[in-house]
């Protein structure tokens, strides 16, 4: 933390108002409230050393407000905000033409990858340094070298930037699959194109494969078709990847019920999509936000409000929450020595890049569930340090109702209306919020960008006395290396 001196202790109120939740989810969201309000002092000491590291993707203050205030109104609290550490995280990318220059907009394969090794690097890359293409050792290999048991759980595909840049190294995170290595990108840099890491060429090969051989407790996620691919030939073995990874001990779990039977054996790899899961909401009749329209006066037609139903394309997926309960599971059965995991709600992100606030509400609504579980594990198991952050900041932000745009439309005797797309929901408790996305145009920007901000931190354990107010994520690295004593 050189250069920066002062710190910042936040408690977050724990009260909560009452709302009238969904019935769907009443009884889980019950659940977690109980997590989340247990005493914040571990009840049981043990000797193994863990560290949980949640990534919300995208999860920057306007993406909690949103969520929080059509879940729990403005007075609510998730469980992640009630964590004792509070801090605000510097996102800093290089450029990859001159690594001696930022770019103040990243991307989720640079900030994962500075997360997992303390190093900064360029927009795409894996666990790789700008330009140069060096490997950068990750926390997740670290920690095998220490003897600790290790897992990557996330609702993307298992070969995606964010869980990829804790276990491979790309010159870019395209690089996923045996079908993605021999193609030429012509829009990623020359030093960035995935033919650099065919095996052919000296590198490590396609993200699925070196998952595949990295000899990691528990890989839970999507990604199926990216891992029944034909593996780089070198040998005769004619394995395809999953198969490979098969030979590495991993036993492959497809379905929910399977996942909760798989506690006592072994290492886990858990496939529960060909790509992304699917996420657990969506706006009632498939709303999203919408681009205003005029009527022949030229004055604004504002869309109408909508709620956030179950989406249900996602029964018979596991969600975030019964994903890492059953990751911590298997990673402290017969463990004395402990564990690193790093858990991702990988859609808050991706449902903002598709301007649908409902998909972005459920998503963050499982991921702190997810973290209530992880905050479950710590009352018992004293020697872990729990770290809640995000990678980057997202499109989607709380701006005024249409009465508003409609009063100074009076005003100036001018249709005044929101750039970009627009959405009123009705929230749980009762009340209306409007969402605006806005950092790209229409129709031919087909989707939204990330934005530059801060992100926020949330922290449980020992060691966290004197976190400063400002930090930037190379310092979530080293606190988690300190834990793990892999200084």
């Amino acid at each position: 933390m050189v250069g920066i001196t002062h710190y910042l202790r936040v408690a977050i109120l724990a009260s909560r108002k009452a709302i009238a939740i969904l019935a769907a989810t009443l009884l889980l969201l019950t659940t977690v409230f109980s997590h989340a309000a247990q005493d914040e002092h571990p009840s049981k000491a043990t000797s193994s050393t863990n560290v949980i590291l949640f990534i919300g993707d995208g999860m920057d203050e306007h993406q909690i407000t949103m969520a929080r205030n059509y879940l729990y109104g403005a007075d609510g609290a998730f469980a992640m905000e009630q964590m004792p550490v509070r801090s605000s995280v510097q996102v800093h990318t290089l450029r990859e033409d001159n690594p001696n220059q930022l770019r103040y907009v990243a991307d989720s394969a640079n900030t994962a990858s500075t997360l997992a090794t303390g190093l900064l690097t360029s927009k795409g890359r894996i666990s790789t340094s700008a330009a140069k293409d060096v490997d950068q050792e990750t926390i997740l290999e670290a920690a095998q070298k220490k003897g600790y048991r290790t897992g990557l759980v996330s609702t993307a595909s298992l070969t995606d930037a964010t869980p990829a840049a804790f276990a491979a190294h790309t010159s870019h995170r395209n690089c996923q699959s045996t079908k993605n290595m021999a193609e030429i990108n012509p829009i990623q840099a020359k030093t960035q194109q995935c033919a650099l890491d065919l095996k052919a060429h000296g590198g490590l090969g396609s993200i699925a494969e070196q998952l595949a051989t990295a000899n990691i407790d528990v890989l839970l996620g999507g990604g199926m078709a990216l891992f029944n691919q034909p593996i780089e030939y070198q040998d005769n073995s004619r394995l395809n990847i999953l198969e490979k990874a098969q030979s590495h001990g991993l036993r492959l779990v497809t379905t929910t019920n399977s996942l909760q039977s798989a506690v006592n054996t072994g290492q886990l790899l858990g496939l529960f999509a060909n790509g992304h899961l699917p996420v657990e909401w969506r706006g009632e009749n498939n709303r999203r936000a919408e681009l205003i329209t005029t009527d022949e006066q030229g004055k604004a037609i504002f869309p109408t409000p909508f709620s956030c139903e179950k989406n249900p394309h996602h029964n018979g997926t596991p969600t975030l929450a019964e994903m890492t309960e059953q990751a911590l599971q298997v990673l402290t059965q017969n463990n004395n020595q402990g564990f690193f995991l790093m858990v991702e709600g990988a859609s808050i992100d991706k449902q903002a890049h598709l301007r649908n606030p409902c998909g972005q509400i459920g998503e963050l609504q499982a991921f702190d569930q997810a973290v209530a579980i992880g905050r479950q594990f710590y009352q018992q198991h004293s020697n872990t340090l729990i770290i809640v952050t995000a990678d980057h900041g997202q499109a989607g932000q709380i701006v005024p109702l249409p009465e508003s745009y409609l009063a100074a439309s009076e005003a100036v005797h001018m249709a005044q209306y929101p750039t970009g797309h627009y959405a009123v929901l009705k929230t749980l408790s009762g009340e209306l919020m409007a969402v605006n996305y806005a950092t790209n145009s229409s129709p031919q920007g087909q989707w939204e960008m990330h934005t530059g901000n801060n992100v926020p931190v949330y922290m449980e354990g020992t060691g966290l006395d004197d976190v400063p107010i400002l930090i930037d994520q190379r310092d979530i690295n080293q606190l988690m290396r300190h834990h793990l004593k892999l200084d």
